[in-house]
């Protein structure tokens, strides 16, 4: 997986899933961010379009999950998006 050649620190036993985030799924997860802005006072069309953009990729990606197994690491989850088209980790936003 592009994820675990990119970070290549995984440790063994480290349990992987991945959803992939159609066009689709993309425009749910845009509409979700939106009305989250929206119920916590963000009402500006423009500026509620630029955090939603900021936090939502436009072109289809994978969305991964690392879990660890070992219990010493409290199961600590970390999540990344993967490009589906280059195959390259996303950077998370600032």
């Amino acid at each position: 997986m592009i994820v675990i050649e990119h970070f290549g620190n995984i440790p063994p036993g480290t349990k992987c899933s991945a959803v992939f985030f159609d066009s689709e799924k993309i425009r749910r997860e845009k509409d979700f961010h939106a009305r989250l802005y929206s119920e916590n006072g963000v009402h500006d069309a423009e500026v509620l379009r630029t955090m939603v953009d900021a936090n939502v990729p436009d072109e289809p990606y994978w969305l991964v999950s690392l879990k660890t197994g070992d219990a010493s690491l409290a199961q600590a989850t970390r999540l990344h998006r993967v490009d589906a088209r280059t195959g390259k980790v996303l950077p998370e936003p600032a």
